[in-house]
């Protein structure tokens, strides 16, 4: 793990949730529902067609971390708080999100795509805290790399390329989110056979 000195913190306000309760009445009973107010997201299936890869990040969440090291069924080892996701980002400028996505490329992977397609908005976290997902698609090449990637203000992502072929064997072998499931049957029921791997 590539930080120092993770340790639990006081909780006070954050820029990012709200937590939140609210009561309400139900068969003559009062109940109450706690859930965290979140922003929303935007994430990219990236798909290289030189490598003919999709282009995934890998990344270290520090709730995946603590799951983790309470779950005494996970064998602890150096992938520990490491998740396998798309790229993506929280809706928190003044940009349009496709601007917003476009600028998460730039600055997880280093590649700018020139175009975007809109696949779908997803809600996300019924129980917990409620946001919503935009998902977007975008074929790249090596023309579209400007810059290295890795994140910003003490992100640290790691560019995965995985062959669209040898993508369920990663999967069975690696933390993810589900989007990336969802994301793979897309490709191959929408986008495989436009690309020859149907």
């Amino acid at each position: 793990m590539g930080f120092k000195n993770l340790k639990e913190e006081n909780f006070e306000t954050s820029l990012y949730i709200k937590p939140k309760r609210f009561s309400y009445e139900s068969r003559e009973k009062t109940y109450f529902w706690d859930f965290i107010e979140v922003k929303d997201s935007v994430s990219v299936l990236l798909y290289h067609k030189d490598f003919e890869s999709f282009i995934f990040v890998r990344q270290f969440r520090i709730p995946l971390w603590y799951h983790q090291s309470k779950d005494k069924s996970y064998k602890k080892d150096e992938n520990m708080g490491y998740s396998i996701e798309l790229c993506s980002g929280l809706v928190d400028k003044n940009l349009s999100l496709e601007e917003i996505a476009k600028e998460e490329c730039m600055e997880e992977i280093g590649y700018k795509p020139k175009f975007l397609e809109k696949i779908g908005d997803f809600y996300t976290g019924f129980g917990s805290g409620v946001s919503r997902q935009s998902f977007y698609f975008a074929s790249l090449d090596e023309s579209d790399k400007i810059g290295l990637g890795g994140g910003i203000d003490g992100e640290q992502i790691e560019t995965i390329f995985v062959k669209v072929k040898e993508c369920e064997t990663f999967f069975s072998k690696t933390i993810h989110t589900p989007l990336l499931n969802f994301a793979y049957l897309w490709f191959m029921k929408e986008k495989a056979q436009n690309f020859g791997l149907a």
